[in-house]
């Protein structure tokens, strides 16, 4: 029969976000959950809460990342990251619309790390849509 664990999507809708332009970093964030592990990896930082899965993701040096300019990362719409976990390796894909000149630009980020936590099987996911109507 089937032995393989059946992966679960979990995909976090949030509008929390912080980009700091001087240091370049941007901060998905989900509030009112319970910390318990983080990993860092490419300059990128992912937050477990005690059910394993992500309810953060940090990433330094994104204008270096995304091969946008700092200005640029002050205007995303949208964001989705993948994180699809196995026994050995956890990767993150991540898909970034920004807005620019009145035309949506996509750029794609993939970063692959060894599954030091020894994390359970699954994909999970963070979805971002920033309200433009401020």
């Amino acid at each position: 029969m089937n032995e393989h664990k059946e992966k679960k999507y979990l995909k976090v809708k949030t509008k929390s976000y912080d980009y700091d332009l001087v240091n370049d970093s941007i901060f998905f964030y989900k509030e009112d959950e319970k910390y318990k592990s983080s990993l860092e990896f490419n300059g990128i930082i992912l937050d477990f809460n005690e059910e394993n899965n992500v309810m953060n993701v940090e990433m330094l040096d994104a204008s270096t990342k995304f091969q946008i300019s700092k200005s640029d990362l002050l205007n995303i719409k949208n964001l989705d990251a993948i994180i699809n976990i196995d026994k050995e390796n956890i990767k993150m894909t991540v898909k970034m619309e920004i807005l620019k000149r009145n035309k949506v630009l996509e750029k794609c980020l993939e970063a692959l790390t060894p599954n030091i936590l020894n994390l359970p099987s699954g994909t999970q996911g963070i979805a971002v849509t920033v309200d433009s109507s401020t």
